[in-house]
């Protein structure tokens, strides 16, 4: 049922208007689906005719109807496409400000990063002598056991001058092995192949030059004494 009003009161006017909406609100109708004209009559905006409609009863029937509720669908899928275009442009206009920036002024950010990232890198693995040495001493065991001990000249050395060298003489160590590995004799090269033999099997010589064992590595048998050197028949 519709009703006019009397007289050109504004405040009249003010209260005929929040009665209206406050009735659209009890009926849980969302605001943005109806609108409240100004001749205090009531419009869908779902629908695309903008039908309109006197009173809120015949608009809650109305929003019950089969076309209303297709227009439904419509609606709140333009609506959800409207909100997506909208966040789209937004991340455009961002990713075209970063590319806007200078490139010089990142950079002094990255280079400190890298910088500290190196430095976090060396401390995490700091250098031990012990442990490169232990690394060359397993991958010569495995070395000498998958060629059965049949190693070149070269090889020999090069292990006998890690095992015995220090880190102060290994240069000028270096010169004088090669120099003694041209002239090598079968005697000399079976002596090292047994040294290294020794060496491969947990075998350590003590400041005498007595072979003792290394009590980090188990050894099959409980002898005391190494494998002695058997000379060839040769000499």
């Amino acid at each position: 049922m519709s009703f006019k009003r009397e007289g050109n009161d504004g405040s009249q006017l003010n209260i005929l208007k929040k009665r209206r909406v406050s009735d659209l609100l009890s009926n849980f109708i969302p605001e943005d689906e109806a609108a409240l004209l100004s001749n205090g009559r009531y419009t869908c905006l779902v629908c695309s005719y903008r039908p309109v409609f006197d009173t809120v009863d015949m608009l809650t029937v109305h929003r019950q109807g089969k076309k209303h509720l297709e227009g439904l669908k419509a609606f709140y899928g333009k609506k959800s496409k409207f909100k997506n275009e909208i966040a789209k442009r937004k991340h455009e206009d961002y990713v075209k400000a970063e590319d806007k920036q200078e490139p010089n002024s990142s950079a002094p950010l990255l280079a400190q990063t890298r910088k500290l990232t190196h430095h976090a890198l060396l401390k995490t693995v700091p250098y031990n002598s012990c442990h490169r040495k232990t690394r060359l001493k397993s991958y010569f065991h495995i070395l000498f056991k998958i060629t059965d001990g049949s190693l070149s000249t070269d090889a020999l050395f090069f292990f006998i001058y890690v095992e015995s060298c220090s880190s102060k003489d290994r240069i000028q160590s270096q010169s004088e092995s090669r120099q003694t590995a041209e002239v090598i004799t079968p005697q000399r090269r079976r002596e090292m192949e047994h040294y290294l033999k020794l060496k491969s099997n947990g075998w350590l010589q003590d400041g005498n030059g007595q072979w003792i064992k290394d009590n980090n590595v188990e050894f099959d048998s409980d002898e005391e004494t190494p494998p002695s050197f058997a000379p060839s028949d040769d000499c």
